[in-house]
Formats: C-alpha cells, structure tokens, sequence
C-alpha cells in the first residue's frame, strides 16, 4: 500500500523530469568541461547535496551523543556526592531505647 501511495507517484515524476530534462547541456567545472544529460546533472547534484546534508547530520548527531554521555556521567557524580552528604549529616544510628513513662502525679 505505501509502495502505491508514495513511492510509485514519486517514480512517476522522477521519470517525467527525466524525459523533458534529457538535452544535453555543457557542464564547466573547476578542471574541465563536460557534457551531459540536464537530468544526470539534476541527479548528480541533489545526491551531492544529500550526502553533505546528511554528514553534517551526522556530526552533528555524533556531537549531541557526546554531550549526553558527559552530562549522564556529570547527574551521576552529582547524586552520588549528594548521596553521601546526606549521609554524613544524617543523625547516627541508635539503639531503639524504651519510652520512659511519665511520672505519675499523686
């Protein structure tokens, strides 16, 4: 069902740019000149751009993930320091001692 809903309108369009794309076209870059197929250019470049694109994703990703490992180990070094100042500031334990009864008034 998505194979219909999307990815075969997708194909269609892809092929219709293709058709009406296909003249050649003189493509100069910094080393040279080619010739190509506008369509094999359009491609070309929005691969490109896809691959820049997700690379800084990447990073980017990579970049937060490393951050959240620094930050996970910074909250569990804080509760552990916490933990222990409570400790060292909690009354010492005691034997449970028996209530004293009140003095009785005659």
């Amino acid at each position: 069902m998505f194979f219909f809903v999307v990815i075969l309108p997708v194909f269609v369009l892809g092929t219709t740019i293709g058709f009406f794309n296909s003249q050649k076209v003189e493509f100069n870059y910094l080393f040279g000149m080619v010739e190509l197929p506008l369509i094999a250019l359009l491609i070309a470049e929005f691969v490109l751009v896809a691959l820049l694109t997700l690379g800084a994703s990447f990073l980017r990703v990579f970049g937060l993930k490393a951050e959240i490992r620094r930050l996970r180990k910074q909250l569990r070094d804080s509760e552990t320091e916490l933990r222990n100042l409570r400790a060292l500031s909690a009354p010492p334990a005691s034997p449970a001692a028996p209530l004293a009864a009140p003095p009785k008034v005659p």
